[in-house]
């Protein structure tokens, strides 16, 4: 009896952690690389599965349960999700470009990837990179929340590449997804 406790034992041990290593081989990382003699590096590394068990713990106004609710006036009667599908539904391509003074937009989809380009004359540079399963997941919700858990879910699933960059004259920001513990 008591060897086939610790074989159980064993057995569920190796399950658990089996399981826990194949859901933490994904890492969020962030970089922030900030010019000139007194700047600041910041480099993150943090496991996803580590995210997803601390967004539950936060409650605030706007944070509670790992999602972000959203008031319904900020929406002004825009219903996301119809968006989303339509959006998906619809062929790559620029969707929606402007050329301002002092500024270009540039929003497409490509590859199953919503793209955002915004360059400022100043020489900032955004661009946003995001599987549009993670969009999905994000508004799998109810109709005034977003939620994050569901987005980090999908994010697990990504292959890897940026999701976002920040290019400044005095600074640079880098998020991206892979499965290494340092970013490297």
């Amino acid at each position: 009896m008591k060897k086939s406790l610790v074989l159980g034992g064993l057995i569920l041990a190796l399950l658990v952690t089996t399981g826990l290593a194949s859901a933490s081989d994904r890492w969020l990382h962030v970089r922030v690389q900030e010019d000139g003699p007194d700047g600041e590096r910041v480099s993150v590394n943090i496991p996803l599965q580590l995210v997803e068990a601390i967004l539950p713990t936060i409650q605030t106004d706007e944070l509670s349960d790992g999602k972000i609710h959203m008031d319904e006036a900020e929406l002004e009667g825009i219903d996301l999700r119809e968006v989303l599908k339509a959006f998906q539904d619809a062929p790559d391509a620029d969707f929606v470009t402007v050329q301002g003074k002092g500024e270009s937009v540039r929003v497409a989809k490509e590859k199953g990837f919503l793209v955002v380009h915004a360059d400022e004359e100043d020489g900032e540079k955004v661009r946003v990179t995001m599987p549009l399963a993670v969009v999905d997941a994000m508004l799998s919700g109810d109709s005034d929340e977003l939620d994050l858990i569901a987005a980090l879910d999908a994010l697990a699933s990504y292959d890897g590449g940026d999701l976002v960059t920040v290019e400044s004259e005095d600074s640079h920001v880098r998020i991206w997804i892979d499965s290494s513990d340092s970013g490297n």
